[in-house]
């Protein structure tokens, strides 16, 4: 892995340049901005690290010069003057790090082979930082997060599905418990009506038919830690008013038992509903609702956070680019762009499969721009120039066979597995098979 390290002060300069060399780098030092501009297309670099100050220009400004010339390739600036400001300011341009000085020498080697051969962006994982993008929506609502430090037990995490409701949940679950803290997480949605209940609070042995052993329940598991809940809009009626018991006392008692089992977990809950719409329809109950809703969180889709785009699919390539090492892939110039002119219905979790299918189907190591239009992104309305201008039909008749259309594409883009459909769809499984009956898809 070759680096550029660009830093005007002879005694640091020195001491990192030798420093990355004995890591096993190949390490190319310019201790000016016009010295660093010298250097052209051939000099294959995979990374840069540089001083925010420097005697010719800053560090901002040479970043922004050389980008373009370095497509791809993460940048770590280091500072004595850095503030909370700056910092925000580069990772938001694009940068990959911002270390303040004194310089933790070791922590900046681990970055280093973080990025591995890929010269893309790879994910800023740690936990003072947001996993879902630099778009100012998100920061806001990291902050928001932040904010709550220990003092909550229970959290509502609304958006579409696929917009990242449980990266947020992680990202929480992190900054207020620590990675080495349980993280549980449960789809209330993709559970049988049957056995959710077993599910979430465990069952004793002889509590049923095939209960040859005790269970313990999903509530239990997440002890000390944190219980992720997932569509809790699609619960069945019975079990809301179990989990706001559970909500309100902190203690579960499994299927077939008597004691009250204490707990200590802290509940996230998720949906891509509207809850207050629910409690008019009848649906959800309006006192758990109100029992949910103490902090509400709102993840908005990636259509309306068009900055975050770019750095998710650079930190998608980073993570094929760790897992396949034997054929990195990167970017092509224009590859942002045909990723921003985009509509993202199934947003984050939709561009993660183009990138993954990008990187699958090139034949380069750039990734050309023809494999990132997505499937669905970019598609007319399905059977919407079918009809000839002059012919008519009945607005229910029109609406019903889009429909039909669009399940039935989405079932095969899935290969036909009702889950994963539904989970793109962003609608349950027993939602998607009454309409699958009521619209005759066999």
């Amino acid at each position: 892995m070759n680096i550029c390290l660009i830093e005007d002060d002879p005694i640091m300069g020195e001491a990192l340049a030798e420093r990355i060399a004995l890591e096993g780098f190949a390490c190319r030092w310019a201790r000016t901005g016009a010295e660093a501009e010298a250097l052209g297309p051939g000099d294959a670099f995979d990374a840069f690290v540089s001083d925010i100050r420097l005697p010719d220009v800053g560090g901002p400004a040479l970043f922004a010069r050389l980008q373009p010339r370095f497509p791809g390739r993460p940048w770590i600036f280091i500072t004595g003057y850095g503030t909370t400001a700056q910092r925000d300011a580069m990772l938001a341009a694009g940068a990959a790090d911002f270390f303040t000085k004194p310089l933790d020498i070791d922590r900046l080697i681990r970055r280093l082979r973080a990025f591995g051969t890929s010269g893309a962006l790879p994910p800023r994982a740690d936990a003072g930082e947001c996993p879902l993008g630099v778009s100012a929506e998100i920061k806001r609502l990291h902050a928001l997060a932040l904010r709550l430090g220990t003092h909550w037990d229970t959290v509502l995490v609304t958006g579409e599905s696929g917009a990242g409701k449980e990266e947020l949940a992680r990202c929480l679950h992190i900054t207020t418990l620590g990675a080495g803290a349980p993280f549980v997480a449960v789809n209330a949605a993709s559970l049988p009506e049957s056995l959710i209940e077993a599910e979430l609070f465990g069952y004793e042995r002889g509590a049923f038919t095939g209960a040859q052993r005790m269970h313990r329940g999903k509530f239990e598991q997440a002890h000390g830690g944190t219980l992720f809940l997932d569509e809790i809009g699609d619960m069945p009626a019975l079990l809301q008013a179990r989990l706001l018991r559970v909500l309100q006392d902190r203690t579960v008692t499994r299927l077939g038992g008597e004691a009250a089992i204490k707990l200590d977990v802290r509940v996230i809950l998720a949906t891509h509903k509207r809850l207050n719409d629910e409690v008019r329809a009848g649906h959800f109950r309006e006192d758990l609702y109100y029992r949910v809703n103490v902090v509400h969180l709102h993840v908005p889709p990636l259509r309306e956070r068009p900055e975050d785009v770019p750095w998710l699919a650079h930190r998608f390539v980073a993570e094929w680019n760790r897992t396949h090492p034997a054929a990195p892939r990167e970017l092509a110039a224009d590859g942002e762009s045909v990723l921003l002119q985009q509509r993202w219905p199934g947003n984050v979790r939709e561009l993660r499969n183009a990138i993954e299918r990008a990187c699958l189907l090139s034949r380069e190591r750039r990734i050309e721009s023809a494999l990132l239009a997505s499937e669905d992104g970019v598609a007319p309305l399905p059977g919407a120039a079918a009809a000839p201008a002059t012919q008519v039909v009945r607005l229910e008749e029109f609406l019903r066979e889009q429909e039909r259309d669009y399940i039935q594409r989405a079932l095969a883009h899935h290969g036909w597995q009702i889950t994963a459909t539904a989970d793109a769809l962003g609608i349950s499984r027993k939602s998607l098979w009454e309409r699958m009956k009521r619209l005759a898809i066999e």
